[in-house]
């Protein structure tokens, strides 16, 4: 039988593309990343039952890298992988065994940290920075005993109870149902932060237990108040009682005299408004006082009785010209001492009536307002 060229070039360019495909599906079955450029790391585990050479490593739900083995080290399980160049992994990462399917099926699921340093080739990541995979054969031998102990009947009428309950409520439940779907994949989203928090409450309760005898002082000084307390509670209800009393007639009071404690009030702002308008005039005063008292201050303090008298008033403008001056006239003292033991300060006849006005007083208001000396 002659065969064409023709049809041999078909039959050599399918085979060829069969074979090509063939290995194609066969990567694909074995999971395998042919020409990837990765680097390797290894990890620990308590367990890291169902991982399997070339599954998957996936971080934030991409493939990363491939299992490369697995073996047994001082009864922990050191399962090596690899990831992409491209990744990399900071040293405070956490590598978790997580459920592929409902098969049984497994694979490294890589949360990454925030430190500066980063896993290199050969590392390999502790103990206390992986997760193992919760495993449902053990949680059923677990809840075993539990479910043996349920009365077939009593679990049948609960169900009943329950169908009945939902029934009509479809969609409702399903509601809850995409609720709680939604309220687990945030918290899967936030496993690192829940896991620190968890880890950070150990901490405060390991705080606790090792200030045991501490708190238990605390605990004993309180109950001594309430002991004390429950004892003078006489005395805390009759203090209580006075005190109710004296705010009684504290209020009443206030109430009474409201009018009087208003304008005492109002009496200050006034004066602490005309200060307030006057403090330039105020601090001038308060700055030359010291000055002005000085000379009485000292004779006064060798304890000696004197008698003050003013004899001139004298106005001056910064450059020392008498603006205006007022003497005292000679028939306005006179020439006998005063007593210091009567404040009587003599002169005699001379002594003028105290309820006639003064002489020359007229002079220094009309200066004092106007800035006139006649």
């Amino acid at each position: 039988m002659k065969v064409s060229k023709a049809m041999l070039i078909k039959v050599i360019v399918f085979a060829a593309i069969a074979g090509l495909m063939t290995v194609a599906l066969g990567v694909k079955l074995a999971n395998s990343r042919l020409f990837a450029d990765t680097y390797e790391l290894q990890a620990e585990f308590d367990d890291a039952t169902g991982i399997l050479l070339n599954d998957a490593v996936k971080l934030a739900g991409v493939d990363v890298g491939r299992v490369q083995g697995a073996e047994i080290e001082d009864g922990k399980a050191i399962i090596t992988f690899n990831l992409d160049k491209d990744v990399e992994l900071p040293k405070d990462s956490t590598v978790a065994i997580r459920w592929r399917n409902v098969l049984g099926q497994r694979f490294l699921y890589v949360y990454p940290g925030d430190d500066t340093e980063v896993w290199e080739e050969g590392d390999r990541i502790p103990v206390a920075q992986t997760e193992d995979v919760n495993d449902i054969g053990r949680f059923l031998n677990r809840v075993g005993p539990v479910l043996k102990a349920i009365d077939p009947d009593d679990a049948n009428a609960f169900l009943d109870a329950m169908n009945t309950a939902l029934e009509g409520n479809e969609q409702d439940v399903r509601q809850l149902l995409d609720d709680g779907a939604k309220l687990a994949e945030t918290l899967s989203n936030e496993d690192i932060e829940i896991k620190g928090l968890i880890r950070s409450s150990s901490k405060i309760m390991g705080a606790f237990a090792s200030q045991e005898e501490a708190l238990g002082g605390i605990f004993d000084n309180l109950d001594g108040i309430g002991s004390m307390l429950r004892r003078r509670i006489t005395d805390v209800n009759t203090l209580v009682t006075d005190f109710a009393a004296v705010q009684r007639q504290l209020n009443q009071l206030v109430t009474e005299n409201r009018s009087n404690i208003d304008a005492s009030i109002a009496s200050l702002d006034s004066v602490a408004n005309t200060l307030a308008r006057n403090r330039k005039n105020l601090g001038k005063t308060l700055h030359t006082m010291p000055l002005g008292v000085a000379g009485y201050f000292q004779t006064s303090s060798w304890g000696e009785y004197f008698n003050v008298r003013l004899i001139a008033l004298t106005f001056q403008d910064t450059e020392s010209n008498i603006l205006m001056e007022q003497r005292e006239l000679d028939n306005q003292h006179g020439d006998d001492g005063g007593d210091p033991d009567t404040g009587d300060g003599g002169g005699g006849a001379a002594r003028r009536d105290p309820n006639a006005p003064s002489e020359g007083i007229e002079a220094v208001l009309r200066y004092a307002l106007t800035g006139a000396g006649s």
